[in-house]
């Protein structure tokens, strides 16, 4: 299966968690006028049981394209954001309805970071175009749960255009 990719946009990206970037949500000029500060609506859903908050910080090499995705990831219990701390584009793939159903992916711009709903399998970070820092939040039972690896039923081609 051979998948393009598009770019990151928060209305298409909804049905899998987040998009927050500055200028979304309530915006508004503070500190004299020197600061705009953006307050995104996302919210940060999670189980009850999920009531310890971790906070993971990613160093990424650059990847080439075509990325070959064999492994996929979610977490049962709670969002998981993804902020880019140093990078350039990175690549977002989701399976929206399970391991069998075909991937979306979506190139994000380093201004934007993504919450995944809580269940949504995902490919795990890629930076596109250089080396990249991403700092990672979510919340953690603390159980072998937290976070549920599994292989593809078959490899997936994701590509996207040059820089």
């Amino acid at each position: 299966m051979n998948i393009d990719a598009q770019p990151l946009d928060p209305d298409t990206f909804k049905p899998f968690g987040e998009v927050v970037q500055p200028g979304l949500g309530a915006v508004k000029m503070i500190r004299d006028g020197t600061v705009r500060q953006s307050r995104p609506e996302a919210a940060l859903p999670h189980d009850a049981a999920a009531d310890t908050a971790a906070v993971e910080f990613y160093e990424c090499a650059a990847t080439e394209a075509p990325l070959v995705a064999t492994k996929v990831e979610h977490h049962p219990h709670s969002m998981q954001l993804f902020a880019p701390m140093q990078s350039a584009r990175w690549l977002v793939v989701v399976w929206p309805e399970g391991l069998e159903s075909t991937p979306a992916a979506f190139v994000a711009r380093p201004d934007q970071a993504i919450l995944y709903h809580p269940g949504i399998w995902h490919h795990g970070i890629v930076a596109l175009d250089r080396p990249a820092q991403f700092i990672s939040w979510m919340w953690r039972t603390g159980g072998p749960t937290d976070t549920v690896f599994a292989d593809l039923p078959a490899p997936v081609s994701i590509r996207w255009p040059a820089a």
